[in-house]
């Protein structure tokens, strides 16, 4: 039976993956499912949207050639005709972290970990860190990346501000839905870029993926710290910062982070993701091994329906109404904040003001995580 409602959650994950801009969290007010059930669903759910929300990120809302290396690494293997190549990339590096990780989830689900201490200067050193990553324009002069860096500061700013209103008001899927969602759903109504024939090839990454891992299980630990930055994170010691790195570490890394979750959730009862929140109430029931051996179970059916799906949307994605997919994947966006202003009618303003800072990285010509300063920025002043 445990079975069966994993693979129901496989398939809600699958869903909520291949969905441009929808996430877990995004449908987590819409169920209505007993205490069990809720956790197996959600588990399971968690896990394969990190496999399968690499072929949106790899084939939908591409920029034009411009800007596709510096800011959408997935996507400009796409461009390349590698789409394919990037989701097996990811597909096999999610799979890694969960091997790699299996002592630490069992060792962090049994020790209780104190890091308030320890909180404030790390998500000091990671904002220091995200905004000082950016490098501005080679051609534009010396003080091109000092420009950058204010720009990206900017943006973590603003970021804040509104991240300040979504947590006092509990809105925090509105807030991330117009930061992230709306705006690569709009890019990708706007644009109508060619996507070459998709190649069929594969050339795994071990090491961004095993560094992805151990930036993801940080994150996992640590308040504020989102897989994304785990990525920007794990690739930093390559000198040579190649798509194929960042697209293995990020894999790695979103499993992680989600697989990790359920270990501190176990062990000390914190969520740091949505999920976790949502079956945190319930977290006093979860055995280790349990947990672990349905995350095992959905990253392995995950990981082959991902691949399926690559090929699949690399094969028929030329004759797609890009366009009409995005459109109604931001409607339904746009509904599941409407509902939820049912209850909070504050969520309507969250979701406007966090889309319209959604769209600045891309104006400025900064990276999308700086977003991620709506939560840093307030996480930062609660510790001080």
């Amino acid at each position: 039976m445990d079975v069966l409602i994993s693979i129901v959650g496989v398939i809600l994950g699958v869903f909520t993956g291949i969905t441009p801009g929808v996430h877990v969290n995004t449908i987590i007010p819409l169920l209505n499912l007993d205490g069990r059930t809720l956790v197996l669903v959600l588990i399971s759910a968690s896990i394969a949207h990190t496999f399968l929300d690499a072929i949106p990120s790899t084939f939908i809302g591409i920029p034009d050639e411009s800007t596709a290396v510096s800011l959408y690494p997935a996507h400009s293997m796409a461009l390349e005709g590698r789409g394919i190549e990037a989701v097996a990339i990811a597909t096999f590096s999610g799979l890694i972290s969960v091997i790699a990780l299996t002592p630490a989830f069992f060792i962090l689900s049994k020790v209780k970990l104190n890091v308030s201490r320890l909180t404030l200067p790390v998500l000091l050193l990671v904002t220091i860190f995200l905004i000082t990553q950016e490098r501005g324009d080679t051609f534009a002069g010396k003080y091109s990346r000092v420009v950058a860096v204010g720009k990206a500061f900017v943006v973590l700013a603003i970021s804040g501000i509104v991240g300040f209103l979504a947590l006092n008001f509990d809105t925090l899927s509105p807030l991330f839905s117009g930061l992230f969602a709306f705006p690569v759903l709009l890019g990708g109504i706007k644009r109508k870029t060619e996507i070459p024939e998709q190649k069929v090839c594969f050339k795994p990454r071990t090491l961004p993926a095993l560094l992805g891992s151990l930036s993801g299980t940080l994150t996992s630990i640590f308040p504020g710290i989102s897989s994304g930055i785990a990525s920007t994170i794990a690739v930093s010691p390559f000198k040579e910062r190649n798509s194929e790195n960042y697209v293995s570490a990020t894999g790695a890394a979103n499993t992680a982070n989600a697989l990790m979750c359920f270990a501190v959730l176990i062990s000390s009862g914190k969520s740091r993701s949505g999920v976790a929140y949502a079956i945190s109430y319930f977290y006093e029931f979860l055995n280790p091994v349990d947990v672990f051996l349905i995350c095992i179970f959905s990253a392995t059916l995950s990981a082959i329906i991902a691949l399926i799906f690559a090929l699949f949307a690399g094969r028929i994605l030329h004759r797609v109404n890009v366009r009409l997919l995005c459109s109604s994947a931001l409607i339904f966006v746009a509904l599941t904040v409407v509902i939820e202003s049912i209850e909070k009618p504050v969520a309507l303003i969250v979701f406007a003001l966090s889309s319209l800072v959604g769209l600045l990285p891309e104006k400025l010509g900064v990276r999308r995580i700086n977003c991620m300063g709506s939560l840093l920025i307030p996480l930062i002043a609660f510790h001080v």
